[in-house]
C-alpha cells in the first residue's frame, strides 16, 4: 500500500519523485476532490520544462508510457483549475440553481457573467460547487491538443495508470467517484481536454 511522508510525497514503486516546488502555492487544508487534465505538450520533458518555469501545474504527472511522477506535495496547493470555475448547479441541476440571482447573472455580457457565475459559485462550499485549487489534487496526463475542441487521445498505459492513481488518492483522502473531475467540466477549457481519460 502506497504511504505519505511528512512532505506529502507517495511512497510507492510505481511513482517517480520529481518535485517542483515552484509550481507550489501555498496549503491544502483539505483535499476533497481530484482534477484531471492533459498537459498540452507531446512529452513528459516538455512538461518538465514548463513546471521549472514556475507558476502552472499539478501535483501528478502521467507520461505516454504510463509512468506516473509526483511533481508537487499533497499538501501543497498548485494552480492547476483555473481562475474562473462552472456553475455546478447550471451544470448538473438547474433547479438547484437560486432562479431570481441567476436570472441577474444571464442577463449580463459573457465575460460579466463568467465572472459573477465564479463569484455566486465560490460563496458556496463543496461540493455544492466545482472544486478549486485550495482542494484539489491535480492529475495531468501528456498529450497536446489538435485543435479548439480535441486533444490527443489518452494512451491504454496511462489510463491504467490514472486508475491505479486515482484508487490510491480515494483510500488516503476518503474520496469517492463523484469526487474526480476532467478540467473542462470545472472550468472553461479546451472541451477535449482529458475526454479519453478512465478511471
Amino acid at each position: 500500500m502506497t504511504t505519505i511522508n511528512k512532505d506529502g510525497m507517495l511512497v510507492d514503486k510505481k511513482i517517480n519523485l520529481r518535485r517542483f516546488q515552484s509550481i507550489e502555492h501555498g496549503l491544502i487544508n483539505s483535499v476533497k476532490a481530484i482534477v484531471v487534465h492533459q498537459t498540452d505538450s507531446s512529452t513528459v520533458q516538455q512538461a518538465f520544462n514548463s513546471y521549472q518555469s514556475g507558476g502552472n501545474g499539478a501535483h501528478f504527472l502521467i507520461g505516454k508510457n504510463g509512468i506516473i511522477y509526483q511533481t508537487a506535495s499533497v499538501n501543497k496547493r498548485c494552480y492547476h483549475v483555473g481562475r474562473l470555475i462552472k456553475s455546478k448547479c447550471l451544470t448538473l441541476n438547474k433547479s438547484n440553481c437560486n432562479s431570481s440571482h441567476m436570472a441577474t447573472i444571464s442577463a449580463m455580457s459573457w465575460s460579466q457573467q463568467i465572472k459573477a457565475l465564479n463569484s455566486h459559485e465560490r460563496a458556496k462550499n463543496y461540493p455544492d460547487r466545482y472544486p478549486v485549487n485550495s482542494e484539489a489534487i491535480g492529475i495531468e496526463l501528456v498529450g497536446s491538443h489538435i485543435d479548439s475542441k480535441t486533444y490527443e487521445q489518452i494512451t491504454a498505459q496511462q489510463n491504467t495508470s490514472l486508475k491505479w492513481l486515482v484508487n490510491e488518492l480515494f483510500v488516503h483522502f476518503k474520496l469517492g467517484t463523484n469526487d474526480v473531475y476532467k478540467h473542462p467540466e470545472v472550468s472553461y477549457k479546451n472541451p477535449g481536454e482529458a475526454s479519453t481519460a478512465v478511471w
